[in-house]
């Protein structure tokens, strides 16, 4: 069987196609699988550049994730900061989320976004992670924020 590998219109699509994905399958079975989507997504990511267990500077990690994710990349969103947290962990800071692009809400709806970020971590520092939102823009916040801890 070969692939279709769009020739014309690339690999990218609407972003509007992405929410009505995201929204309806977190309103039929939760957050659950998006972020276990995001997840998959975000280590294949880091695989792709060759960049298993290859690091765990946060400087150097938010260079390559912005670069993999950013307007050079995918797009899915801006990288604006990432810090090590005292039990070697992570805080992610971003704009411009795919999640967050046009909603308002009452509560966090990053959890693709997330689940990017917990698995591009695990990739690249071979820790296993989990995460939790902080502070989400489609919750009026200036940026989403992540804390991606080890388990």
């Amino acid at each position: 069987m070969t692939a279709n590998n769009r020739q014309i219109l690339g690999p990218f699509m609407n972003l509007v196609c992405f929410q009505y994905l995201r929204n309806t399958t977190e309103d039929v079975a939760g957050r659950a699988p998006i972020i276990a989507a995001g997840r998959k997504r975000g280590y294949d990511v880091i695989v792709s550049l060759g960049l298993v267990g290859k690091m765990s500077d946060a400087a150097e990690i938010q260079e390559k994730l912005n670069g993999a994710l950013g307007v050079e990349g995918t797009r899915l969103c801006i990288v604006e900061q990432i810090t090590t947290l005292p039990d070697g962990g992570y805080e992610v800071h971003i704009i411009e989320s795919a999640c967050t692009a046009n909603q308002h809400a009452s509560e966090p709806l990053c959890a693709f976004t997330l689940g990017v970020f917990i698995g591009a971590i695990h990739a690249l520092t071979g820790v296993r992670m989990s995460g939790k939102e902080l502070e989400c823009q489609a919750c009026g916040a200036p940026q989403c924020v992540y804390q991606i801890t080890p388990i």
